[in-house]
């Protein structure tokens, strides 16, 4: 990712999710948990609940190859 202040007590995470089993994963956005916060109940209210599958990634642990594009 690009250089951003960020402040050091949050934590950010990628979400990728899909609503049928014949989708692939898509990256759906970024959040950044603070302290104390809940990551997936976060992610759940950003983007919703009514996905089949939703995945949150460190951020720090993505390794991109082409980033997305905002």
């Amino acid at each position: 990712m690009g250089p951003a202040a960020v402040d050091p007590r949050s934590r950010r995470f990628l979400v990728l999710a899909r609503r049928a089993y014949t989708e692939s994963l898509a990256y759906q956005g970024i959040i950044a948990v603070g302290s104390g916060e809940e990551p997936a109940a976060l992610a759940t209210q950003r983007f919703g609940g009514d996905w089949l599958e939703m995945v949150l990634a460190p951020a720090g642990s993505v390794h991109w190859v082409i980033e997305p594009q905002p």
